[in-house]
């Protein structure tokens, strides 16, 4: 009895180690569609939130996808997406913004929780866009929050005017947020070089509920040619109205060395950063094999002597198919 429990148990942790491993970005954003189709078509099923998965997520939280999105109270991204606790790691500012405190978070849930898509998503009538727009006198902190959004306002000025200024400014700033994103972290441009993570925009209506995917940045070779911290590193946190728009005005480097840049400095970050990562995963799996090899033998010896010759065989099969995946 307790050899076969010790084998389900071995069984188990394999089969949870493959089911994380075979998420990919594509599965995650098709997860993500799905949910908020329901949701827009009022047939949201509210999936794990039930005291079982409550129960479950309490050892550890393994989500699916990262969703960086506006701190407003109509944009809940569990909701919009119809899913459930521990099914994505949401990081939540006013205007969707990428700086110090948003990017450490994005870079936890993509670099630690290893979640393969990572989704910036703006929303129509943004306020915060909104108050960038009209020159609002804004107090407190707030300015040195929103100054994030000044270039993708004045690049929206540029190409836009009239009805479509607000939501020219609003897919720009998913735009800018990105492009700050990638100029800050490392470890988001080694993922994103070693495919090994999606970063995709998104708008999400508020009126109709539905979510206008943007795909990748489209200057994504580009955005992987930045240093780590480039025009940044010193001011840290939410820095001034001025040193932000040097830093946007500065960083446009040629798409031909965008290409060269990024394969170089992209792979050794990805190097750097991600064989630690790697080396769990591996002595993880080999413990994994090891048990489930030492279950076999031991049941082997007890309980398949009442098995038949067929039998014996099956299981055989399917333990060695287990072994090399």
């Amino acid at each position: 009895m307790k050899t076969t429990r010790f084998l389900l148990a071995a069984l188990a942790a394999l089969s949870a180690l493959l089911a994380s491993a075979a998420v990919s970005s594509a599965d995650a954003l098709q997860n993500l569609q799905q949910g908020n189709s329901r949701f827009t078509s009022g047939q949201a099923t509210h999936p794990n939130q039930t005291a079982d998965r409550r129960a479950e997520v309490v050892k550890g939280q393994a989500p699916f996808a990262t969703v960086l999105t506006c701190s407003d109270s109509r944009v809940a991204p569990e909701l919009l997406f119809d899913q459930g606790i521990g099914d994505i790691f949401v990081v939540r500012v006013a205007g969707n913004v990428s700086d110090t405190d948003e990017v450490g978070s994005m870079e936890y849930g993509v670099g630690h929780l290893h979640t393969p898509l990572l989704v910036v998503m703006g929303h129509t009538g943004c306020g915060a866009v909104g108050a960038v727009l009209e020159g609002a006198d804004v107090h407190g902190s707030i300015p040195a929050l929103v100054d994030n959004i000044a270039p993708a306002v004045e690049k929206a000025r540029a190409v836009a005017s009239g009805a479509t200024l607000f939501a020219t400014a609003v897919k720009l700033n998913i735009w800018q947020s990105i492009d700050d994103l990638f100029r800050q972290s490392a470890e988001v441009r080694g993922l994103v070089h070693d495919g090994k993570l999606q970063v995709v925009g998104a708008v999400y209506d508020l009126a109709s509920g539905s979510v206008n995917w943007l795909g990748t940045h489209p200057e994504q070779a580009r955005l992987l040619a930045y240093t780590s911290g480039e025009a940044h590193g010193a001011a840290g946190g939410h820095g001034a109205a001025a040193e932000h728009e040097t830093g946007a005005t500065a960083h446009v480097p040629t798409a031909e060395a965008g290409h060269a840049t990024g394969a170089a400095e992209g792979g050794h970050a990805a190097t750097a950063e991600l064989e630690p990562r790697n080396l769990r995963w591996i002595l993880g799996t080999l413990i994994t094999l090891l048990a489930v090899m030492a279950a076999c033998w031991a049941f082997a010896r007890s309980g398949m002597k009442r098995w038949k010759v067929p039998q014996r065989l099956a299981a055989g099969f399917t333990m060695i198919l287990l072994v090399l995946l």
